[in-house]
């Protein structure tokens, strides 16, 4: 029985709680979809264009991906989970392009860090890890400040 309840709750907590929701599965994700339109747009944007200019660089494509992951799917999630203030219109085109070009300008430079003093193939997985830890660092001490002023 209590095997039963531990399903029970493991399937309500997997589709999110919502079996009392009337949504269809296609609303819910057009609703999460749309919430943030501008910022994931112009994520990808900036992205693409982070791979043009990487294009010539030739680094390896884990080095290239992890910016990639960085720029088109952290920047948005950072910006929906945690980020105090909704954006719309062109200030949150601003603010995406700002959040991208410190993304870039961080995994770069820890990049670099990395590729002379460690092991050559660690150095794109520590720069990955250095950027998406520094985004959610600095959008958790923005949202605190912010819920605290």
């Amino acid at each position: 029985m209590t095997q039963q309840i531990h399903r029970s709750v493991f399937l309500y907590t997997c589709i999110g709680g919502s079996m009392s929701n009337d949504a269809s599965i296609g609303t819910r994700l057009k609703e999460d979809l749309t919430e943030s339109f501008t910022v994931s747009v112009v994520s990808v944007l900036m992205a693409l264009l982070a791979l043009l200019a990487l294009y010539s660089i030739e680094l390896s494509v884990s080095e290239t991906g992890g910016l990639l992951l960085a720029l088109a799917v952290f920047i948005p999630y950072a910006y929906e989970q945690y980020w105090p203030i909704t954006y719309s219109g062109g200030a949150a085109v601003v603010w995406t392009v700002s959040a991208a070009l410190i993304t870039m300008g961080i995994f770069i430079g820890t990049y670099q860090l990395a590729h002379s003093s460690v092991s050559v193939q660690y150095d794109g997985g520590i720069a990955f890890l250095v950027t998406v830890a520094v985004q959610y660092g600095i959008a958790a001490i923005f949202m605190r400040v912010y819920q605290n002023s």
